[in-house]
């Protein structure tokens, strides 16, 4: 029986596989992307190996037609309105990459969706990489009871407990007047 090759490793660059893990797509999408000429990689020993900044710089285009004009504004007028909770929270020191994995992992299995939300962020705080967003989204029409709400919120606390200072968040609830 022939020996299994040892994993390749170069310095500065990955493998099929964890560039998928990286991007959030499969290893058939990064063979795609290679093939596309969108994603850089070199072969190697019959292998294809990725640079990491390629990984960095990649941009998936996404789905759809681009906008041509700006969608207008609207006033509320009937029905529904649209609320949100907005948690500014710090990352823990050393834990940005554990973050990561861990929404990755959270989109990935379609964890901690929050009952009746219609839209979940959560954002990286541009002038300070130590800090996220986590932002909610509802229709008044159906936003969850009260204690269901405090139970996905505790049970996504305590998923996140060794990666975010849940002592020092800041919560905001908002409720939108104008939208597009």
């Amino acid at each position: 029986m022939a020996e299994e090759r040892k994993y390749l490793h170069i310095p500065g660059h990955v493998p099929i596989k964890e560039a998928a893990l990286l991007l959030g797509v499969s290893d058939d999408s990064i063979q795609l992307y290679i093939k596309q000429k969108r994603l850089a990689a070199e072969k190697v020993d019959g292998r294809y190996m990725i640079p990491e900044q390629a990984i960095r710089d990649f941009q998936n285009n996404p789905p759809g037609r681009r906008r041509t004009k700006p969608t207008p504004w609207r006033m509320y007028s009937v029905g529904a309105r649209v609320h949100a909770l907005q948690i500014e929270i710090q990352v823990v020191p050393g834990k940005h990459t554990a973050l990561q994995q861990k929404l990755l992992s959270i989109s990935q299995e379609q964890q901690h969706l929050f009952s009746g939300t219609m839209q979940r962020y959560v954002f990286e705080n541009q002038d300070n990489p130590d800090a996220i967003i986590i932002q909610l989204i509802w229709k008044n029409t159906e936003l969850a009871d009260e204690t269901t709400f405090q139970h996905d919120l505790e049970t996504f606390q305590s998923e996140f407990a060794d990666l975010l200072d849940w002592q020092t968040a800041r919560y905001t609830k908002e409720q939108a007047i104008i939208h597009t």
